[in-house]
């Protein structure tokens, strides 16, 4: 069905970078227009693509086990010298449902789509998103967040330091820690909270000193309060339309006692959209 491919969903035309693009311009078009990712174009040929997240890795990795003495990013000035190449893609006839797996089994937020090796759009998790609010009657209206949270959440302590928080999210492939003391949540902290401390761009071989005090922030300075949550009764089409509403990708969930028990992210919807459509 037409209304199930990825040529009804995908955003085009799409805001792309050349390989000679800076860090900083990149940086600059990613904030300006609220994306996620930039494919790498030269002579009308997809050849890579940067992501925020990516971005973000790249302005803290001089940070080596806890010393800003390792090699630091401002040598490193193009796309062409950190984008990814030959990123995975679909075309516009392929079905979400296997887009959403596709995603999730890499663990990447955005598809260019191509045709034959023109860039024609690019589907992104919002994307996904748009998808599972307006289908999610033949989805499953009555799906429960209980059934679907992660469990086991990862958390940080409000005087937890900015470059731990790093660390955990690197590690764990999180996007977000519920930022937790004495049971109680107190916020969140996301990958865009990190990249609006990013300590690099003031960073400098005479600024160390300074770029260290960023990164020990704790990350109560920074985080996001009050947070959207839910409930394990919830539906789960009640969270995503929270999520797609409110521009934010993951919801820490509480029980009756405001007890963290869970965390329900876009990563549970993607399996539950490829899980669904398939059968």
């Amino acid at each position: 069905m037409k209304e199930y491919i990825v040529s009804r969903w995908m955003t085009s035309p799409v805001i792309t970078v050349t390989p000679e693009t800076s860090l900083e311009e990149a940086r600059q078009l990613i904030a300006a227009h609220h994306i996620r990712a930039l494919p790498v174009v030269e002579d009308d040929k997809l050849v890579g693509i940067i992501t925020r997240r990516g971005l973000l890795r790249l302005d803290l990795s001089f940070v080596d086990e806890g010393s800003a003495e390792a090699g630091a990013p401002h040598e490193i000035e193009t796309m062409r010298e950190v984008m990814t190449r030959r990123p995975i893609t679909v075309t516009g006839s392929t079905s979400m449902a296997e887009a959403a797996q596709i995603m999730l089994e890499n663990k990447i937020t955005a598809l260019p789509v191509v045709h034959g090796e023109d860039l024609v759009g690019i589907l992104t998790n919002s994307d996904v998103m748009r998808f599972y609010t307006a289908r999610h009657q033949d989805i499953g209206a009555e799906l429960l967040i209980r059934d679907y949270m992660t469990e086991n959440v990862e958390t940080i302590e409000p005087d937890g330091a900015l470059l731990e928080a790093h660390r955990l999210m690197s590690m764990g492939h999180f996007r977000s820690l519920p930022v937790v003391k004495n049971d109680q949540l107190l916020g969140i902290i996301t990958r865009t909270d990190l990249m609006s401390s990013d300590p690099s761009r003031r960073f400098s071989r005479n600024q160390q000193e300074e770029s260290m005090q960023i990164l020990t922030t704790p990350v109560e300075k920074i985080m996001s309060a009050p947070v959207i949550t839910v409930r394990p009764e919830s539906s789960v089409t009640e969270a995503a339309f929270l999520m797609m509403d409110n521009k934010i990708h993951s919801l820490p969930v509480l029980d009756a006692e405001q007890k963290l028990v869970g965390i329900f992210t876009e990563s549970d919807l993607f399996l539950i959209t490829s899980q669904k459509l398939n059968n």
